[in-house]
């Protein structure tokens, strides 16, 4: 299989975002020839030239020349030379997701949908499966710890995933065995309204063979509802708040690194039911969602309960979710990915756990986002005591105006006079003034604030 699968060329076009550099490893290791191309050489983009993939800087009809197939990913235009001279040349281009989808259907396969909390959920779930010996091949939309990557290869039968809904793509993915985190009104841009996205999400479950299993969070009110409509699939629902939810989350202690916490199977699940207790080494109730739902879903993958426990307590977490990446003087530097208002107050609330004085230094990610929910950001902002604002992370969008950083700023400051807006070369001067306290500083956001958090750290070692 491997020598004949080496005679077909693969080339990605943008082969250095985080879905496309995973999709790509995997199938160099399936054993295909593997290319691509992208704008910049990334971290991911490095880490596939160490493996032997051939990456060209820049995108250039020459360099699909005696290829078999083009991926892309939704980021890549129709006017992009490579598609272009593919198009001429009627060599067969494949979305990410449809490439994604080919991998899924030799496998039994676990899908991770949800607006928060699927990186970590995927990361989770596909940890528990490798504690239990299952080898399971994961395809992740960020940086495992355990791995040091975002995709691992397995032998085992089951696959686990992290589906995008943003593009619609999720719906194209073959799975038995799905988990819905939560459900914010997002993606607009592509959904056009809530009533598409929420609609999205229903044939997300619909798309489950008769056999599967969708594992869903009661607790979200958009959930909630999807729930109450269902009456074509199982769904196995799980709750902090509902006592009579298939799975009852409950006496919840949070110590400063671990969450303790007990699940009630009002359901049997492959053998385990009543209440059973677990501990995980992440912070916040949003990990203990995370949990809930990676833990039915590895019983019903076939893991014995001991194993996932021990997976949760040595859980080492995904990057840029809260990690820790140093200390200045007294105070702990942390980055995290947040950049959505739930996101941001569910990184806040864990924080806590550690240590009550917190500073953060955020920056926005699109204007479109801020523009659409700009008063739930003003809402969770105000809550945080020490904030420090920087320019909006574009994202390639145009500035809308009235709602640019300044236009936060001018809000927030009425009632807080610890904001500060300040531009991203004087971050070092800022910030290091925070650091003679005993403080958690976390950088904030999903654009470059994370080189912004290791520049800060190496200049002040």
């Amino acid at each position: 299989m491997q020598n004949k699968n080496q005679k077909i060329r693969i080339h990605f076009i943008g082969i250095g975002g985080i879905g496309m550099s995973g999709i790509a490893e995997l199938m160099k290791k399936i054993g295909y020839t593997v290319s691509g191309s992208d704008i910049i050489e990334s971290e991911n983009v490095k880490r596939l030239k160490e493996i032997g993939i051939v990456v060209s800087i820049g995108h250039h009809k020459k360099n699909i020349s005696k290829v078999n197939a083009v991926v892309y990913s939704s980021a890549v235009k129709q006017n992009n030379p490579e598609i272009k001279e593919a198009k001429k040349n009627k060599i067969p281009i494949v979305s990410r997701a449809d490439m994604l989808a080919e991998l899924m259907k030799n496998k039994k396969c676990i899908a991770i949908a949800g607006s928060h909390g699927k990186t970590t959920t995927t990361s989770l779930v596909g940890n528990i499966l490798e504690t239990g010996k299952l080898d399971p091949t994961i395809v992740n939309g960020g940086i495992i710890n355990s791995i040091s990557k975002n995709n691992k290869f397995g032998k085992g039968d089951w696959m686990v995933v992290e589906a995008d809904e943003s593009d619609g793509s999720f719906l194209k993915l073959p799975h038995q065995i799905s988990i819905i985190t939560n459900l914010d009104i997002e993606h607009l841009d592509y959904y056009n309204s809530s009533k598409n996205l929420i609609s999205a999400f229903e044939k997300f479950i619909i798309n489950l063979p008769f056999y599967g299993v969708a594992i869903i969070n009661e607790d979200d009110n958009n959930l909630k509802k999807i729930i109450k409509k269902n009456d074509t699939r199982k769904i196995i629902s799980y709750s902090n708040k509902n006592k009579n939810a298939n799975v009852f989350i409950n006496k919840i202690i949070y110590q400063k690194e671990y969450s303790k916490f007990k699940l009630k199977f009002n359901i049997p699940i492959n053998n385990i039911s009543g209440l059973q207790s677990y501990t995980i080494k992440a912070i916040g109730l949003h990990n203990i969602y995370n949990s809930t739902s990676s833990i039915i879903a590895a019983l019903l993958a076939g893991v014995k309960n001991n194993y996932i426990k021990t997976a949760l307590t040595n859980y080492i977490g995904v990057k840029r979710r809260f990690t820790h990446l140093g200390k200045v003087n007294l105070s702990n530097i942390y980055d995290d990915y947040a950049h959505h208002p739930t996101e941001i107050l569910a990184t806040l609330n864990g924080a806590k756990q550690i240590n009550k004085n917190i500073v953060v230094v955020f920056q926005p990610h699109r204007y479109s986002r801020t523009k659409i929910l700009f008063d739930q950001f003003l809402k969770v902002l105000s809550k945080i005591n020490r904030l420090y604002l920087l320019d909006t992370y574009s994202a390639g969008e145009k500035i809308i105006k009235g709602f640019e950083t300044k236009n936060i700023y001018n809000h927030l400051i009425k009632s807080n006079k610890n904001i500060f807006y300040i531009k991203e070369k004087n971050v070092n001067q800022s910030i290091y003034k925070e650091t003679n306290k005993n403080n958690i500083i976390i950088f904030m956001g999903a654009g470059s604030i994370s080189k912004i958090a290791s520049n800060f750290l190496k200049s002040n070692e």
